[in-house]
C-alpha cells in the first residue's frame, strides 16, 4: 500500500513588506512675504490608513509653528495646519491585509509667493504591512515518518488608542507665547489582561517674549503620563511593543503682572499604536521520508521576531555643535528652543551602539536685530545590555532635555543635553517546516539475508532511521547499545526476515 501523507494547518499573521513613501504638503501664510522666518516646527500625526489591492492610502494632518521677525524687527508667531492623504504602491497588499504607518517630517523649506508665504514639508512614512497567513505542513500519514519538533509559531496582534492628560505649570511673567514643541519618550511597555499598560514623557517646550520686549525665552516642561491601551488578546507575561505620537497640544496662558508670574496649562492628546505577540507550541516536521517508497519533500523556513525585552537609558552629552549660520562675541544668546533628537541603534554583543543627532534652534541678538541659528550635534556611545547579542535588533526611540548653549570660543558653539532613550530590543528565531511530501517509486530491498550499516560519526537517532529507512523508535528498540550521536566506528547488522513460502 502506497504512502498517504496527510497535513494539517496553523492560521496567523505575520509582518509582510515594509515600504517608505514620501509626499510634499504646503501650507499658505497670507500677508506674510515681508517677515523673515526665524524657525519653523513641522508637527504630524496619523488619521487613517486602508490596505487596498496593490496600494495603501494613509491620511494626516501636519501643523506648522512659525516664528519670524517683522519688518519693525518685533518677534511673532503663526500657525497653519493642513490635512494630506497620499497612497504607497504595494504589490502585496490586499484588503485582508493592514498596515502599520509612522509618518515624520523630513524636511521643512520656506518660500515667497507674491505677498504670501509658503510652507513646505516633506512628509516620509515608513509602512510595515501585517499580513494574514495560514501554514499547510506535513502531519503525518499512513507510510509516513516524520520528525516532528515542538516550534513556536508567533502571532501579531495590534492595538490602538489615545490618551488626553493635562499639566499646570508656573513660569515668569511673559508677554506673548510665540510657540511651542514636543517630544515624546515611552518609559514602559507592559501587557496585561485584555490591554496593554503604557508609561511615557513628553518633553514640552514653550517659547515666548517677554513682556514689553523684544526678549526672547523658552521653559521646558516634563510631562509623565501612563494609560491603558484596550486589547483583547493581551495577557500577562505576553512580549510586547509600542509606539506613540502627540497627536495635539493646547496651551492656555494667564499671567499675573503684579507678581511678575505666568501660568501654562497644557492639555496634551497622545496616540498609542501597540503591539502584542502571542503564538502556539505546534509540532511541525523538520524532516520526513517514506520506508517503502521514495519521496521528495518541499520545505520552508519560517522567521519571527519578537520582543525580547524593553528599558531605559539616561545619557548627557555634550560638544561643539554644527552650526547653520555664523556667530561671534557680538551675538547675545537668548534661548534655545524646538529641540528634538534622532537616534538608531546596532545591536553588538553585550552592548547596544547609539548613533544620532541633537538639534535645537538658538535665538539670539544680534545688534537690534533678533536671529536665529539652527545647531546640531553628533553623538555616538554604547548602552551596556546582559541580553544584547549581534543578530538582535533594537528599536530606540530618544527624547532631549535640558538643552544648553553657550559661546567659550568666537564663531563655536558648545551644547550639551540630556538624552533620555527607550530602547525595544527584538530577538529572531527560525524553525525549518516540511509543508509537501510527494511519494515516488517503490524502495527495491535488497536480497541479502544479513546487511551491514556502517554510520557517520554525528549521525543522530534520526539520522540513522531515516538512512536504514525504519522509524525511529524501531531503530532504537533493535539496537539499545548504541549511543546517540554515534562515534562512527559503530556496526549495525540488518537481518532480513525470511517471507513464508520463499
Amino acid at each position: 500500500m502506497a504512502a498517504t501523507p496527510t497535513y494539517a494547518a496553523y492560521d496567523y499573521t505575520a509582518c509582510g513588506a515594509q515600504i517608505r513613501s514620501q509626499s510634499i504638503v504646503e501650507c499658505r501664510l497670507s500677508d506674510w512675504a515681508q517677515n523673515r522666518p526665524l524657525a519653523v516646527c513641522p508637527s504630524v500625526t496619523l488619521t487613517d490608513a486602508e490596505v487596498r489591492d496593490g496600494e495603501i492610502r494613509y491620511g494626516g494632518k501636519l501643523y506648522f509653528s512659525v516664528v519670524a521677525r517683522a519688518e519693525d524687527g518685533a518677534v511673532i508667531s503663526a500657525e497653519r495646519g493642513a490635512e494630506f492623504s497620499h497612497k504607497a504602491e504595494c504589490a502585496d497588499a490586499a484588503p485582508a491585509c493592514r498596515a502599520d504607518v509612522r509618518l515624520f517630517v523630513e524636511k521643512t523649506e520656506t518660500r515667497q509667493d507674491g505677498r504670501s508665504l509658503i510652507l513646505s514639508a516633506i512628509v516620509t512614512a515608513e509602512i510595515r504591512l501585517l499580513v494574514p497567513k495560514q501554514l499547510t505542513y506535513l502531519s503525518g500519514g499512513e507510510g509516513v515518518v516524520c520528525d516532528l519538533r515542538p516550534a513556536r509559531i508567533s502571532r501579531l496582534y495590534t492595538c490602538s488608542g489615545t490618551a488626553e492628560f493635562e499639566e499646570e505649570f508656573d513660569t515668569d511673567y511673559v508677554g506673548d507665547v510665540l510657540a511651542h514643541s514636543e517630544q515624546l519618550g515611552l518609559t514602559r511597555v507592559v501587557a496585561g489582561t485584555g490591554a496593554l499598560d503604557v508609561s511615557g514623557e513628553v518633553c514640552l517646550c514653550v517659547l515666548a517674549k517677554r513682556a514689553g520686549e523684544s526678549e526672547v525665552v523658552s521653559y521646558e516642561r516634563l510631562i509623565p503620563f501612563r494609560t491603558e491601551i484596550p486589547c483583547d488578546e493581551a495577557a500577562a507575561g505576553m512580549a510586547c511593543a509600542a509606539r506613540a505620537e502627540v497627536s495635539s497640544v493646547s496651551l492656555t496662558a494667564s499671567c499675573d503682572e503684579e507678581k511678575g508670574r505666568c501660568r501654562i496649562l497644557a492639555q496634551v492628546a497622545v496616540r498609542i499604536a501597540g503591539r502584542v505577540y502571542g503564538g502556539d507550541k505546534v509540532l511541525l516536521p523538520a524532516d520526513a521520508f517514506c520506508p517503502r517508497e521514495t519521496c521528495s519533500l518541499t520545505c520552508e523556513t519560517l522567521a519571527f521576531e519578537e520582543p525580547l525585552c524593553a528599558f531605559t537609558a539616561v545619557e548627557r552629552v555634550s560638544g561643539t555643535a554644527v552650526l547653520g549660520g555664523p556667530v561671534d562675541f557680538s551675538c547675545a544668546l537668548q534661548a534655545a528652543a524646538q529641540c528634538g533628537a534622532e537616534a538608531a541603534a546596532t545591536v553588538t554583543d553585550g552592548a547596544i551602539e547609539v548613533d544620532g543627532v541633537l538639534h535645537a534652534v538658538v535665538f539670539c541678538r544680534d545688534g537690534d536685530e533678533v536671529r536665529s541659528v539652527p545647531v546640531s550635534l553628533p553623538f555616538s556611545f554604547p548602552v551596556r545590555s546582559d541580553r544584547a547579542k549581534a543578530g538582535d535588533r533594537a528599536e530606540v526611540t530618544a527624547l532631549v532635555c535640558g538643552v544648553s548653549v553657550r559661546q567659550k570660543t568666537e564663531g563655536e558653539l558648545e551644547a550639551e543635553g540630556t538624552l533620555r532613550l527607550f530602547f525595544t530590543l527584538c530577538g529572531k528565531s527560525e524553525c525549518a517546516c516540511v509543508t509537501e511530501l510527494t511519494v515516488g517509486e517503490p524502495v527495491r530491498e535488497s536480497g541479502c539475508a544479513i546487511r551491514v550499516f556502517m554510520p557517520a560519526a554525528g549521525d543522530t537517532l534520526w539520522d540513522t532511521a531515516k538512512k536504514l529507512g525504519k522509524p525511529p523508535e524501531q531503530v532504537a528498540e533493535e539496537n539499545p547499545q548504541l549511543t546517540f550521536p554515534l562515534r562512527g566506528d559503530e556496526r549495525i547488522v540488518l537481518y532480513r526476515k525470511r517471507e513464508l513460502g520463499t
